[in-house]
């Protein structure tokens, strides 16, 4: 899909400058967008857990070794 954006300046510099320098165009905005995505359906999910109140606390057990 093509799409034709208007972006602040200062904000895409700023994006080039925590970038990988190999990285191209569309592969930046491709991540920009996987990052949007994730934290939105983070912030979802956060939600519902709190409408699920009434749901008792799940007890969690750690057999980890410390190396």
């Amino acid at each position: 899909m093509k799409i034709t954006l208007t972006i602040e300046d200062a904000l895409y510099e700023r994006a080039l400058e925590v970038a990988d320098p190999s990285m191209d165009k569309a592969d930046l905005f491709k991540e920009a967008i996987e990052t949007f995505i994730r934290i939105r359906a983070s912030k979802r999910l956060a939600k519902l857990g709190v409408s699920a109140q009434e749901m008792s606390h799940i007890k969690r057990s750690r057999n980890m070794k410390v190396i």
